[in-house]
């Protein structure tokens, strides 16, 4: 089921209306500016419904990922916010890191995140300046 979008002219945020009598596609245009144009025009092509563009491998990785993120809150919540009231002669806290860990790992994680996309921007902003080096 395909529905028309119509797309507007756009001035930096600003959606311009349409005057009755103008052609946006008879108008002489830079390539470059008409490249943007095209593909603002593609962003505002009709998309479908999520449940149409997800595949069987697409669906399974993402149950999986759900359930281990669910695995992961409830051990830490139970580690966390449920163990301190258990006695700590009882069986169930062999099954848990010690408590010092509760702060560390989190951290740890956290840590390593903003490293990752730390690492990941100044590769692209790197990659960028080449890019522009050699357009000059």
């Amino acid at each position: 089921m395909q529905t028309e979008r119509r797309c507007f002219p756009v001035l930096g945020n600003v959606v311009l209306g349409r005057p009755k009598d103008y052609d946006s596609r008879r108008a002489p245009q830079p390539k470059a500016r008409r490249a943007r144009i095209r593909n603002r025009m593609l962003l505002g092509s009709p998309v479908r419904s999520v449940g149409e563009m997800a595949t069987g491998t697409d669906q399974v990785v993402g149950l999986g990922l759900v359930a281990v993120s669910l695995i992961i809150f409830t051990y830490y919540t139970t580690w966390v916010i449920l163990l301190p009231f258990i006695d700590s002669q009882h069986v169930i806290h062999k099954y848990f890191l010690p408590r010092a860990y509760a702060v560390a790992i989190p951290l740890a994680a956290g840590l390593l995140l903003l490293l990752f996309v730390g690492v990941f921007i100044t590769c692209v902003m790197l990659k960028n300046q080449k890019v522009a080096k050699k357009a000059q």
